[in-house]
């Protein structure tokens, strides 16, 4: 993409008078649409009409017209891999930015889907970023405080190490191994009874194609479309992908709605191409800062985000930094997410830390991420909820566990 086409992105993004145009966005590149996929969790400098648009491109993007399909999978692999199959729909059941996915069924009967990449998109791709980091180098010489603020350079090496992953469908199987184990290391201290993973068919995947069980079930994305997902469900998806965060620090990089399923009341995680790790520091320093924001202890806030900062600050610095929280936390206790979104919150706060002086990992946007689907997931289900009151019943469970979890 030329400079050009990425100012023309970013206005089409913003535009203030209509909803961007999702088809333009398509068009424009598989980096273009995962910057997309990016704005719609920033909910707090974008309408919520607009991020809820944007949501779309997670998975409702357009699929590969159905003469291309067998001939690309059978470009992917070899001459018999179909005939091992008893029935393939040519028709999509989904289609992401990257993958399409058709239900199978085996020979020895056993319902499964296969994803396969849509097109060869990493070379382009790959000359994309190079060309957006340099614009964003070119923005930054001219306004460098935009570095700290928005860490733009961090986002987009967040984008393409996730999207680079996802490229390569054995990274799905690869990560599901891990979640999986750490999820057998410690079942039996921790609660993730809910949690369940489909089989993978390793011998039947490769790099562009990856065969899995077909689980039957809605995704979540659906039953908060339709209303119909319970919150107790939403504050137990919460529970799971919470342990893996702030007790583990390794966890499943891009869960949002359309990646989680449910059947028999359990929660599948699938999509697992990406996985993010974030370091101890920031892992302990987030969960303390939930902590005290579940209790409104909001001086218990700007000492837990200054901890969490690689580069702290100290002294009468600090305590105008602390003044300046106490105020943006005014009127936040015991309003619903409705009210007051946590995301535009936490988003605010670390901000107001940045330009106080405080510095933060780059690794930081993949758990901010992960915390603002959490939260659209509770503002799209259940408005109404004060969530800070409803976290802390996982509080006391999360600091009882940190000295027994196994990583």
């Amino acid at each position: 993409m030329r400079w050009l086409r990425f100012i023309r992105l970013f206005r089409e993004i913003f535009n203030k008078k209509r909803l961007p145009d999702l088809d333009f966005i398509q068009n424009e590149g598989l980096l273009a649409v995962k910057i997309a996929q990016t704005f719609a969790l920033r909910i707090d400098f974008l309408s919520e009409a607009t991020c809820v648009h944007l949501s779309k491109l997670y998975t409702k993007t357009t699929p590969i017209l159905k003469e291309d399909t067998k001939a690309l999978i059978q470009s992917y692999t070899n001459k018999d891999f179909l005939d091992q199959f008893e029935y393939f729909d040519e028709e999509p059941i989904g289609s992401a930015s990257v993958g399409q996915v058709h239900r199978a069924r085996l020979k020895n009967g056993e319902e499964v889907v296969i994803k396969f990449i849509k097109k060869d998109f990493k070379k382009k791709f790959e000359k994309d970023v190079r060309s957006l980091r340099r614009f964003i180098s070119f923005i930054i010489f001219f306004y460098p405080k935009l570095k700290k603020v928005a860490d733009p350079q961090g986002i987009i090496e967040h984008i393409e190490e996730y999207t680079l992953a996802e490229l390569d469908l054995r990274n799905e199987i690869k990560h599901a191994k891990v979640l999986k184990e750490i999820y057998l290391k410690n079942k039996d201290d921790f609660s993730l009874d809910r949690l369940k993973f489909p089989t993978l068919y390793e011998a039947l995947s490769n790099e562009h194609v990856l065969v899995s069980e077909f689980i039957e079930g809605p995704t979540v994305d659906l039953l908060l479309e339709e209303k119909k997902l319970p919150f107790n469900d939403i504050l137990e998806i919460f529970h799971i992908h919470g342990f893996y965060i702030f007790l583990v620090g390794t966890f499943h990089g891009d869960l949002h709605p359309g990646n989680l399923i449910i059947k028999d009341q359990n929660y599948y995680f699938i999509d697992t191409g990406a996985i993010s790790k974030v370091g101890t520091k920031i892992q302990t320093g987030l969960f303390n800062f939930m902590a005290h924001l579940a209790y409104y202890d909001f001086e218990g806030c700007a000492k837990s985000l200054n901890e969490m900062a690689e580069v702290e600050i100290h002294g009468k610095q600090y305590e105008a930094f602390k003044e300046k929280l106490l105020k943006l936390y005014v009127g936040f206790e015991g309003t619903t997410v409705s009210e007051e979104s946590l995301t535009k919150k936490m988003m605010e706060t670390i901000k107001l830390g940045v330009n106080s002086g405080m510095e933060f990992e780059k690794g930081m946007f993949p758990i901010i991420k992960s915390m603002m689907y959490l939260d659209g997931m509770v503002l799209k289900g259940a408005p109404d909820t004060v969530l800070m009151v409803e976290m802390r019943r996982f509080i006391e469970e999360f600091n009882e566990a940190r000295k027994k979890v196994r990583k």
